[in-house]
């Protein structure tokens, strides 16, 4: 890869945009990869492997999710409850 650096800039300090950097601005500036392409699944494994070692876990199974926060949370509910039990749903708005 090329090397990159981002313009100066101010510091965004609010909830966001996100500041990233120029590593991450780098990583992204690439064609997408279709997830059934052969060089997908080495990506994909390198990616549960580091998910596992930043939450710590050996033999865990983490979960990449291709969508929103509130889909996390739908396949969440969908996979713990059972019809007729009861849950407790708090919306903040």
């Amino acid at each position: 890869m090329s090397s990159f650096k981002q313009a100066e800039h101010k510091l965004l300090s609010v909830p966001g945009p996100v500041e990233c950097s120029d590593e991450v601005l780098l990583a992204n500036a690439h064609p997408s990869m279709s997830h059934v392409a052969s060089a997908f699944a080495p990506v994909f494994g390198d990616c549960l492997r580091m998910l596992r070692t930043l939450l710590y876990t050996e033999k865990g199974q983490p979960f990449i999710i291709a969508g929103s926060g509130t889909l996390g949370w739908d396949i969440v509910a969908a996979n713990l409850l059972e019809q007729g039990e009861k849950s407790l749903v708090l919306n903040s708005g």
